[in-house]
């Protein structure tokens, strides 16, 4: 008898069914959600005028630092996430050179056991662009200094909080830290110099070689497992010429210097897992207007297309992700999501961005990727930078005048994918326009 062949998954109704033990959750960054964090580079930076595009400052971010119990009943109770991803604040640990703040250990200590009374796996970020003022003023991350220093927080922290952490990310986005502070001179402490760009990076590297060391050996000392990784910033890349040989080599090139430059820097093996923060998606007409564009030329080409993008004009690619998650299944480690989302003041078009993006991690785990996990970005509308309070990533809308806390029905959906750990095929209705009613619809199909 013929085997039956599997039916394509546009012609049935078959929920899309995530691996048992999946991780469902959101992320966080300390500065972006705090407030009050006055001993960091980035409090004095942002003073000066004109750094933050909207005029905005972090002040009392949005008050999560005294909040949290309220923000993690939304995530466990509403979201129904198994995982949040948060990260510590180096300058309220050691606001100055050597001098420990044990009340903020006692703090996030306080943060961490609550996730684990929730039973939430905790992703903990050691290191999420901001640094002491201290540390900044004796040139950063630009000084090998840096390293014995960043080093020494390490020892610190898996010791007064090791046993609350099950996912270590040791930096989050080292290329764009770099980048940002001295490529595009767009973040501190915008200086321009692609000697010291290189040095940052260099020294990031060997950062994160000396704390995947220091883990392992608490872990060992402790009886615990330790899986050790980075947050890397990755970008799908499309060419418009693909019949061109240099236009595919350089593209090829463009993904090495990006997507896998700081896994080469500092070695494969210092990896436990690939933790992915996906935004970025560029179509290249020609490899080299691309590269003059990127360096800060003029480059004469006819106008671009209009993609629908988010509200500070990062290109939705859904597909994208698919890609990147394939690609780097070739390093043969686990995978985890550990950014993703948009800003935009549209919650329905929040909701055909998740539904989109987790249809394409379904793929990739079903084509072979080791995709483990998936951390929203973010839990809260928070402080995005140089950009300031105007674009909302949150699932959870935030009055920064009362701050009071207001789910979304985005944070619904993606609610609903969490607790069955699937999408149901009705979902893909999401992928249409005006979504809200069919929230409302489905619930009411699926009320017991």
């Amino acid at each position: 008898m013929a085997k039956k062949k599997k039916t394509p998954y546009d012609s049935h109704h078959e929920p899309r069914i995530f691996p048992k033990g999946f991780l469902w959750g959101t992320a966080t960054s300390s500065y972006q959600v705090e407030g009050g964090n006055k001993n960091s580079d980035w409090w004095k930076w942002e003073k000066e005028e004109g750094k933050v595009s909207d005029g905005t400052r972090s002040g009392n971010g949005v008050d999560h630092y005294n909040r949290y119990k309220e923000d993690f009943d939304i995530a466990q109770d509403r979201l129904h996430n198994n995982s949040h991803r948060l990260s510590l604040e180096w300058s309220r640990l050691e606001p100055n050179e050597g001098e420990w703040d044990e009340r903020e250990f006692d703090h996030y200590r306080a943060v961490l056991m609550d996730l684990k009374k929730r039973n939430m796996t905790v992703m903990l970020t050691i290191h999420h662009f901001t640094n002491p003022q201290w540390l900044f003023e004796k040139g950063g991350w630009e000084k090998r200094y840096v390293i014995k220093r960043y080093l020494r927080f390490v020892e610190k922290v898996t010791a007064e909080l090791g046993e609350y952490v099950d996912l270590w990310c040791t930096i989050n986005e080292p290329m764009v830290y770099m980048l940002q502070g001295y490529v595009f001179v767009e973040w501190p402490p915008q200086k321009k110099s692609k000697i010291a760009a290189a040095r940052v990076l260099w020294n990031m590297s060997r950062a994160h070689r000396g704390a995947y060391k220091i883990i392992h050996r608490w872990a060992k000392r402790n009886d615990r497992k330790a899986m050790v990784g980075i947050a890397n910033n990755v970008s799908s890349y499309a060419v418009y010429r693909k019949h061109s040989f240099f236009d595919n080599i350089m593209t090829s090139i463009m993904d090495r210097a990006t997507n896998h430059l700081f896994y080469m820097l500092s070695g494969s093996k210092t990896h436990d897992y690939l933790g992915l923060n996906y935004y970025f998606h560029f179509r290249i007409k020609s490899a080299s207007s691309f590269l003059r564009s990127a360096f800060g030329k003029p480059v004469d080409e006819m106008a671009e297309a209009t993609f629908e993008s988010s509200d500070i004009g990062w290109e939705l690619f859904p597909h994208g992700i698919f890609d990147i998650c394939v690609d780097l299944a070739s390093y043969k480690k686990p995978i985890y999501i550990t950014e993703n989302g948009l800003a935009t003041s549209n919650d329905d078009k929040r909701i055909r961005v998740i539904v989109g993006y987790l249809l394409q991690v379904f793929y990739a785990i079903e084509s072979g990727a080791d995709v483990r996990g998936y951390f929203h970005w973010s839990l809260l509308d928070n402080f995005e930078w140089a950009k300031g309070f105007e674009p909302t990533f949150g699932l959870v809308e935030v009055d920064r005048a009362t701050m009071k806390r207001t789910p979304r029905p985005s944070s619904e959906v993606y609610g609903l994918i969490a607790k069955g750990n699937k999408i149901e095929h009705d979902f893909l209705q999401f992928l249409g326009h005006g979504t809200t009613g069919i929230l409302e619809e489905w619930k009411s199909k699926n009320a017991k």
